[in-house]
């Protein structure tokens, strides 16, 4: 029974951890966010995500849910690509060049004017993120960081910041949030109508 009422004590305390993180956030900039996806879609380019530890997690979760969840509502696949998938060639890169270089190695040649590049971050300190979002910019890449903690150099670094800070070293509740940007976006497309219309505007058929 101890462990079982510490743990309802500790739910109470980590729920308001998340509400109050959910208190902070700008809709009107995650509302650019999209909109900045939709646009490059909209022109046949590329979503970049990229991120280190459980932020990599999420990238890769974001890649599955926009190519594949998306198919309940719509038959268009827009194009992102998560960059943290490929152990082969991160490992290449961090034992041959540097483990700085991992992400921005990966975009030489890939990331193009119009494209856009999200980089996950809890603290926003993540040098390999920071490098690889300079990269993207002389690209002419759109650049959107998700930042907890107090933002790190990558929330000013990038275009477009998601930023809402929280104590430093408490990982779990902004990588929570993170996670729901992603699931709060995907699942909203669904009632896009602009987004909807890519399936019609590139030829894809109904049933």
């Amino acid at each position: 029974m101890e462990r079982t009422d510490n743990l309802k004590q500790y739910w109470t305390e980590y729920r308001q951890k998340l509400n109050d993180l959910f208190d902070q956030v700008n809709i009107d900039d995650v509302s650019k966010v999209l909109t900045v996806m939709i646009d490059a879609w909209k022109q046949r380019h590329t979503v970049y995500v990229c991120g280190n530890g459980g932020s990599a997690a999420t990238a890769s979760h974001m890649q599955v849910d926009f190519r594949y969840f998306i198919r309940h509502f719509s038959k268009f696949h827009p194009s992102i690509v998560s960059i943290t998938d490929h152990a082969p060639m991160m490992t290449a890169i961090g034992n041959d060049t540097d483990f700085l270089d991992v992400f921005k190695d990966q975009l030489k040649g890939n990331i193009h004017d119009g494209d856009v590049l999200i980089c996950i971050s809890a603290s926003g300190n993540s040098m390999n993120l920071v490098r690889a979002a300079q990269y993207a910019k002389t690209c002419g890449a759109t650049t959107i960081a998700y930042v907890g903690f107090l933002g790190g150099p990558l929330k000013d670094v990038c275009d477009i910041s998601l930023y809402t800070p929280n104590p430093i070293g408490d990982y779990g509740p902004i990588e929570d949030l993170h996670m729901m940007y992603n699931h709060l976006m995907v699942n909203y497309l669904g009632r896009d109508e602009e987004f909807l219309k890519l399936e019609e505007n590139y030829g894809y058929q109904k049933g």
